[in-house]
């Protein structure tokens, strides 16, 4: 429909002409056709009786045969009115006399033949062929027997001229309707188009106008309910405006508040996680205390009891107290690698990796071993990165954590926690961790870095460890961390792009 017009009036010009067009010029046709008919059908009538009267009056010179006074009589009736040609022959169709004539007002013309033949019908009755613009009239001479033929023809043109007049005269008023029409029905719209575009206009502007209203034209319905809308929805803008700004700004209260609370339900959900860390880390420092403060109490029982029985010189004692020592210094250094998370964390670090997962498994070995689980670190590549190792140690005691529980879970009498440091392209560090405790299920895989989702293998923890990864990874190192399977377990990868700037 892309070639009609685009506004409204026009297409309502158009349409109102070409109908009245459309109607007019079928009247007209109609008109002629009807007419035509009724002309023709009195031809029809009129050339029927004409060739019976000249039949009649052609008997007579048939049985005389005085065909001079046939050729005088036939010539005669060609000065009727839309005679064009009259041949008699006789009973077989051979030309006795052809007279033919092209307008009423010419003078009829005598062809003459050479006993040239007509088809001439085979019933002795009147019979009439209309063709084309022509109408062919025959009628038998009778004087008792069938003595010959008349073939009259009669043309038509007055039928095709009365024709072409009521066509003229149509297309003539149509063409008369049309302006007029367009001119009416233009001078009707004039008001109602020009209301129109008004309000067009102050539909366009209607967010600057909003709240005012425009005086209501009522000579066109339509126009008077398209103006009395747009004030409605002038003064409902102004008002729904006024709504949505207060209830911004209720929202923007309510936003932060929420935005408040999440924040620090993060906060206790981070420090939960420390505890949880922390508390694991005093039992594996009971484990890892537990062998060298029997040596240390052994010692001093054995040496007290020497000395007090004189059964070892002062200069082996000082040899036993070196080896007290060595134990209270491999005490300290382990109370600092344990007090690591406890201090607060220095986003500014240079931290290298391959120290952070060191720091970790030394933290956890000893409790690990007596659970029959094993660690090997394969270092691939690595660089340093800038943020807390801190953080970064705690992420990776929590994937210690989650893996053990899944070895012990999966009754892994040779368990393994198996860490790869490696570097993607120059692009990013990652730090896999992966266990043999059987996998994780697959309904939690799309939800298992959520807080407290644990899955069913878990028998420790509630389900904060992976969580708090995830915050601690994607906030402060800018990474990502994600879960999958491998052959004998899951196996979880931290990805941090190099060069990342510290959040």
């Amino acid at each position: 429909m892309q070639f009609l017009p685009r506004r409204l009036h026009t297409r309502l010009l158009l349409a109102i002409t070409l109908a009245m067009a459309f109607g007019i010029l079928g009247l007209s046709f109609w008109t002629a056709t009807s007419q035509s008919r009724q002309l023709l059908a009195a031809r029809q009538q009129q050339a029927e009786l004409l060739t019976r009267n000249l039949a009649e009056g052609s008997a007579h010179s048939y049985v005389l045969e005085d065909y001079a006074a046939l050729d005088h009589f036939l010539r005669h009736s060609m000065g009727l009115p839309g005679v064009r040609r009259v041949v008699a022959s006789d009973e077989n169709g051979v030309i006795l006399t052809d007279f033919t004539r092209v307008s009423d007002s010419a003078e009829p013309q005598l062809n003459v033949g050479g006993g040239e033949r007509i088809n001439v019908p085979a019933e002795p009755s009147a019979s009439l062929v209309h063709a084309g613009t022509m109408l062919v009239v025959w009628q038998p001479v009778l004087a008792g027997d069938l003595l010959g033929w008349l073939q009259v023809s009669y043309g038509l043109e007055e039928v095709a001229a009365l024709q072409r007049q009521i066509w003229c005269n149509g297309i003539i008023f149509a063409l008369a309707e049309v302006v007029g029409g367009i001119v009416l029905i233009a001078w009707l719209l004039r008001r109602p188009i020009r209301s129109i575009s008004r309000l067009s206009g102050f539909a366009r502007d209607l967010p600057q106008h909003k709240g005012m209203t425009l005086p209501v034209e009522r000579f066109v319905t339509e126009v008077q309910d398209l103006g009395e809308s747009l004030n409605y929805a002038s003064t409902e803008l102004c008002r729904i405006e006024q709504e949505l700004l207060e209830l911004n700004r209720t929202l923007e209260a309510r936003v932060e508040d929420e935005l408040a609370k999440s924040r620090e339900k993060d906060a206790l959900l981070l420090q939960q996680a420390r505890y949880q860390t922390l508390g694991e880390l005093l039992v594996n420092i009971a484990h890892h205390w537990r062998q060298p403060l029997n040596n240390i109490g052994a010692r001093v029982q054995e040496n007290a009891w020497l000395l007090a029985n004189g059964e070892i010189p002062p200069e082996n004692a000082m040899a036993a107290a070196d080896l007290i020592m060595q134990d209270l210094k491999q005490l300290s250094r382990s109370i600092e690698t344990f007090t690591l998370l406890c201090r607060p964390a220095l986003p500014d670090q240079v931290v290298l990796p391959s120290d952070a997962v060191k720091r970790a498994i030394l933290m956890v070995q000893d409790s690990y071993q007596q659970a029959g689980i094993s660690f090997e670190l394969k270092l691939n590549a690595e660089q340093e990165l800038q943020g807390s190792l801190q953080d970064l140690v705690q992420c990776i005691l929590n994937l210690f954590s989650n893996a053990r529980d899944a070895v012990v879970a999966g009754h892994d009498a040779a368990g393994l926690i198996r860490v790869e440091i490696d570097v993607e392209e120059q692009k990013r560090l990652t730090i896999a961790v992966s266990d043999t405790g059987g996998g994780i299920p697959p309904q939690l895989l799309h939800s298992l870095f959520d807080p407290y989702v644990t899955s069913k293998f878990r028998t420790q923890g509630v389900g904060l460890g992976l969580f708090v990864v995830r915050q601690i990874i994607e906030q402060r190192f800018n990474g990502t961390v994600i879960a999958a399977n491998q052959d004998r377990g899951a196996v979880i990868t931290i990805a941090i792009p190099l060069k990342q700037e510290t959040v």
